[in-house]
């Protein structure tokens, strides 16, 4: 994240949407960052298209807080599609979104659109958890395990609890590891957990060495078992109101997989989350990515009406390859199916795409 210069918040007008705004407005007060907030609604809305009134209220809000609002856009779309490519559009310095806010057994659930803003964008996203505590940046949760990305991470979190005159608090979870592959690290039989906890202990000394931690409000602390029940844990016995980690990322795909820590992680959220991504090679891939939807989309839309469903449904499930969360894409592949007279598998398709859009935001 560095020198934080623009923001892009991504908007419902719910309460998690309300959560995110002012998250907004505190980082962008202390860092004078130009904010420009989206607002994305479906390309063929099955619901009333939101009052204007929810956009002046938003744009009053800000201009109040005396913010300085590069633009309010409205777009349709795929959610997560158009948010995230406008994000790399803009060259955003971080994209903040809600959580969602439906709680099942006392937990937050993740919605599929925010899940997969936060696979897919390349900048860092902070999601911002109305259930959890205030985000204030007060007490900010960094774990890390030693490698560069999460270096980056705790550079972020450094900088933000500067900012805020927080307290910082560095994770290091030593994995739980059996004696032969300890053996097989240390090259001995002997007290090889011993050792392997000593080098793990080395490891996590040499990492915070390199880090600017001078002048600051921090601790460290290590714990030992699975680490994202370790970091969910620490969380909530610390009130950490911010948990930021670095998410490992894949190229390739358009789908830029979360680690799977930090999957586990968002399960169980107990506070708002920072996610900064490996940026290394994929942001071209990434735009490339979503030109192949579009496409793919496009040419099933031009088969349905040449009467070709058999060819349509080809393209729609290419699409859906690359983006399962494509509403656009699964109507077109109902349709398809239905004009093959696949009755049962129009059907699946037209629910899971009235699931995601029931699921949007939340």
């Amino acid at each position: 994240m560095g020198t934080l210069r623009s923001i892009l918040l991504a908007t419902d007008y719910r309460l998690s949407s309300e959560r995110a705004t002012e998250a907004t407005i505190r980082l962008a007060k202390l860092t004078q960052a130009r904010v420009t907030v989206l607002h994305v609604r479906e390309e063929f809305p099955t619901w009333p298209v939101s009052p204007l009134e929810h956009q002046d209220r938003l744009t009053e809000w800000l201009a109040a807080e005396k913010i300085d609002l590069q633009e309010f856009l409205i777009q349709s779309g795929p959610p997560a599609d158009t948010i995230t490519r406008k994000a790399q559009q803009l060259h955003a310095d971080l994209l903040v979104i809600g959580t969602g806010e439906k709680i099942r057994e006392g937990q937050l659930v993740i919605g599929p659109v925010t899940e997969s803003i936060l696979e897919r964008a390349s900048s860092p996203v902070l999601a911002v958890n109305p259930h959890g505590p205030a985000l204030e940046f007060k007490t900010i949760l960094c774990p890390v395990d030693h490698s560069e990305l999460s270096r980056r991470a705790l550079e972020d979190a450094i900088h933000l609890a500067r900012l805020f005159n927080g307290r910082l608090v560095v994770l290091s979870v030593l994995p739980e590891i059996s004696w032969v592959a300890a053996a097989a690290e240390t090259g001995h039989l002997l007290d090889v957990k011993l050792e392997h906890e000593a080098k793990w202990m080395n490891e996590f000394d040499e990492f915070l060495a390199g880090v600017p931690l001078e002048g600051m409000n921090w601790e460290r602390i290590v714990e030992r078992g699975q680490p994202h029940e370790q970091i969910t844990t620490t969380a909530k016995e610390l009130g950490a109101d911010l948990i930021v980690m670095g998410a490992t990322g894949r190229t390739g795909l358009l789908r830029v997989l979360l680690g799977s820590v930090t999957r586990r992680v968002l399960r169980q959220l107990p506070c708002s989350l920072l996610v900064v991504k490996d940026q290394i090679v994929f942001e071209d891939q990434f735009l490339r990515d979503l030109e192949t939807i579009d496409q793919l989309v496009t040419e099933g839309r031009e088969k349905l009406l040449n009467a070709d469903p058999t060819e349509a449904s080809g393209k729609f499930r290419q699409a859906l390859a690359l983006d399962p969360y494509h509403i656009t894409a699964l109507d077109g592949l109902a349709t398809a199916c239905e004009q093959l007279n696949l009755m049962s598998e129009s059907q699946r398709y037209r629910k899971r795409a009235e699931r995601l859009r029931q699921a949007t935001w939340e």
